[in-house]
């Protein structure tokens, strides 16, 4: 890069740092007077709410870090065309695309920086924060663990654990019971296709086997069948593994396997596709950000291309959630949901930046 090339990129780099810095902070703080009332009441000690918060910071950087890239390219470019200095530039001989080239590089640098904290920083960060939730936020509440693509639960006296957890309807696929004696001697074995808690508190479980010890665990068949087990499936929804905290290769490892199972899987393959597509928001924005900023440098221009901006930045936050979630539901190929905003967002972008300065 040429001297001009590196003064932009150094401010772009600064810009965004004090950005993700600003708004992860407001994060952070938002949610600590949310949850300070319980961290006081279960006796948190200042060593466990810093861990609990320096765990979530990663999540949250994810989250934020397009909102944050894209004021930050409003700021750094409106600022240069605020002061001539893009006009100098121009005036030198450098083109639009070589002053864009070090935004968009450093703009590619905070996308693989984000896909690499979801995929390094994020499942251990959130398994903490989760150990702290559990001991000083809501204590006493069993939830379960992910292992080997299933869900457990350790009861009293049963081991529960569940393949597939939709916490929409609240209903289980693949679910186990496997009833144990004090010597953890297998004693019942119940199997089914789905399970789900009705009014009453009992198990409601369909097309599934049982077994049991005193039988000869000669498996008995049922269509529909009714159970009184005293754990409840709030465990199971509580411990679901959400497909953020999970790395790439781990979901798409489960997504196979849950598929090869016979499962619908499209709400996990959405957030398959969705763990690369997101990140690259980062570069998607900034093709839009920057013909934004340069559209009114003069009088009250800075601040007219940052209000301009972050609205489209929001729609396009919108649109893209809005995607994920119809895909979720099977209404379009998952595919589709997690890559046909961008796509748009990205031929928009183009387009308004091929016209700038013309």
């Amino acid at each position: 890069m040429t001297i001009l090339q590196r003064y932009i990129f150094r401010e772009l780099i600064r810009t965004i740092i004090l950005c993700s810095t600003g708004f992860v902070s407001l994060f952070l703080i938002i949610d600590f007077v949310d949850k300070a009332d319980d961290f006081l009441k279960h006796g948190a000690s200042a060593r466990e709410v810093a861990l609990y918060y320096l765990a979530t910071a990663p999540s949250v950087f994810v989250q934020i870090s397009p909102v944050a890239v894209l004021v930050a390219v409003l700021v750094t470019v409106s600022l240069r065309a605020r002061s001539n200095e893009l006009t100098a530039m121009f005036a030198c001989g450098m083109s639009l695309p070589r002053v864009s080239a070090p935004i968009l590089i450093g703009c590619s640098l905070v996308s693989l920086l984000s896909f690499g904290f979801s995929e390094l920083l994020i499942p251990r960060a959130s398994k903490a924060a989760r150990e702290v939730s559990r001991a000083r936020v809501k204590p006493g509440n069993v939830a379960a663990q992910f292992s080997m693509n299933r869900y457990w639960i350790r009861g009293n006296d049963a081991i529960l654990s569940a393949h597939l957890i939709d916490a929409s309807s609240r209903k289980l696929s693949g679910f186990q019971y496997l009833g144990i004696s004090p010597d953890f001697r297998l004693v019942r074995r119940v199997e089914a296709a789905t399970a789900d808690v009705q009014k009453d508190g009992r198990w409601l479980l369909e097309n599934g086997l049982e077994r049991k010890e005193e039988d000869g665990f000669v498996p008995v068949p049922f269509d529909r069948k009714t159970f009184d087990f005293p754990e409840t499936i709030q465990a199971f929804i509580d411990g679901e593994t959400a497909p953020a905290e999970m790395t790439w290769a781990q979901l798409s490892d489960y997504v196979a396997d849950t598929r090869g199972k016979g499962y619908d899987v499209h709400q996990y393959e959405v957030d398959l596709h969705g763990k690369v597509a997101y990140p690259l928001l980062n570069i998607i924005v900034s093709l839009l950000a920057i013909p934004f900023a340069l559209s009114a440098p003069r009088s009250g221009g800075v601040w007219r291309s940052i209000g301009i901006g972050l609205l489209v930045g929001f729609f396009c936050w919108i649109t893209l959630s809005l995607s994920l979630s119809v895909g979720r539901k099977g209404l379009v190929p998952p595919v589709v949901a997690a890559w046909l905003p961008g796509f748009l967002f990205s031929a928009a972008g183009l387009l308004l930046f091929r016209n700038a300065r013309r």
